[in-house]
């Protein structure tokens, strides 16, 4: 062995501490990290040589091994109902929007950051939008049902219109009246030129009214009809007495037909409350198994949510699908979110994001997602919702391993130096 040996034994140990301050470099940049999982840094010696005499010496260090550690890190208390933490050693499962799903298990990207939020379409995504999964493997994704409310919204429309009609039908055959009324008293005095004015200014009021029910029949549109034809009503009677003196004939002709067709328009109500009730029944339904909001999570992965009519509760289904009744029925079979229990996390990558990408040595099988499989069971593994598990690195841990690896570096350099000057020890031998 030469003195230059030492030399490069003091460089491997210059080149692996760099590497190991790295490391603790990466761990204190990650400090408020979500879900980040700490490394270090394991050395290895390498193969020595042999000497003689049984005797070897070293050639230097090498790094052995970058390990993951992944402890349980403590808990943040948030405001957001979909902030998820895991206690125990499970993992949230997420896909890329661009895969194709269901995902078997060791297809998933796996994470502890649970800082999840629902996107536009409705999935429910980590910040980089990444698909979290519910235990068949497919994005939790909720429904607007938008089929199902379009399909009430034309059984309501359908109910109204008969209503629409005949309120329509009978508001023409009042206007036509009213006009009669204002042809016969246009020779009268001028109070009661004015007072058939009014009755037919309300009959045409009805009519548009009426009108505009045929073209949106609803609730709405009926009960603007309805009052138009109270206030016909109303003035007809207020503006009565002016007209009995010289045109009683004449008023009592318009106000029978007036009265027989409220009568008309009454018995068509009672002929549509049967089917409008069905009808709206049937949107409030569909409006209560759209999603509006989520409202819990559960220990064990359970989601559920609000309905768009903001009364009904519904369990999480299926990915797309509309909720079913929040009862203890359906909460044994509803799909659950997902977990992913790793037989050997230190076989686990780092894929950033932080993210982990599942390898051969995680011991991850290569199953589908099933709800016995991948649910939290609520005990050893539970989820808490308003939750965020924060980085596991241990601050006054890393800076003390600061220490010892700038010393260690410093403590290479020494040795290249000294063999250095051994080295001109050597030279100065012949002057």
């Amino acid at each position: 062995m030469s003195i230059t040996s030492a030399m490069f034994t003091g460089v491997s140990g210059l080149l692996a501490n760099a590497e190991g301050i790295n490391v603790i470099g990466n761990n204190l940049a990650n400090v408020n990290t979500v879900g980040f999982k700490s490394g270090r840094m394991l050395f290895s010696d390498l193969l020595s040589a042999n000497i003689g005499n049984s005797s070897q010496i070293g050639r230097g260090t090498q790094i052995q091994k970058v390990d993951n550690i992944f402890g349980q890190g403590s808990f943040e208390t948030t405001e957001a109902v979909t902030d998820l933490a895991i206690q125990g050693n499970s993992f949230f499962a997420v896909m890329d929007p661009n895969a194709t799903a269901p995902v078997n298990q060791n297809a998933a990207m796996l994470t502890r950051a649970g800082a999840f939020r629902l996107d536009s379409s409705l999935n429910l995504v980590n910040p980089d939008g990444y698909q979290v999964l519910d235990t068949q493997g497919n994005p939790i994704k909720f429904s607007d049902n938008a089929a199902g409310i379009a399909a009430a919204n034309i059984a309501v429309t359908t109910a109204y219109t008969p209503l629409a009609t005949a309120y329509n039908t009978q508001a023409g055959t009042i206007n036509t009246a009213a006009g009669a009324l204002v042809t016969a008293v246009a020779g009268g005095t001028a109070p009661e030129i004015a007072a058939a004015a009014a009755i037919q200014t309300a009959a045409t009021d009805a009519q548009t009214a009426a009108t505009a029910a045929t073209v949106t029949p609803s609730a709405a549109t009926i009960a603007a009809a309805q009052a138009a034809f109270a206030t016909l009503t109303a003035t007809t009677a207020a503006n009565g007495a002016i007209l009995a003196t010289n045109f009683s004939a004449d008023f009592t002709t318009f106000n029978t037909a007036l009265t027989t067709a409220n009568t008309a328009n009454d018995t068509a109500m009672t002929t549509a409350a049967t089917p409008i009730t069905t009808a709206e029944a049937l949107l409030g339904t569909a409006n209560g198994l759209a999603f509006s909001k989520i409202t819990s999570i559960d220990s064990s992965g359970l989601i559920t949510y609000l309905g768009k009519d903001g009364i009904t509760t519904n369990y999480y289904n299926a990915s797309g699908q509309v909720g079913v009744a929040a009862n203890a029925a359906t909460s044994a079979t509803v799909q659950r979110l997902a977990v992913v229990t790793v037989a050997n996390p230190g076989g686990l990558d780092k894929a950033g994001g932080t993210l982990f990408k599942p390898t051969t040595a995680s011991g991850i099988t290569s199953a589908a997602f099933s709800l016995a499989d991948n649910s939290a069971n609520g005990s050893s593994e539970k989820i808490y919702t308003n939750s965020l598990e924060q980085s596991n690195v241990d601050m006054a841990g890393q800076f003390v391993k600061m220490i010892l690896t700038q010393r260690a570096y410093s403590a290479n350099s020494k040795t290249i130096t000294t063999a250095d000057e051994m080295t001109q020890e050597v030279l100065n031998l012949k002057r």
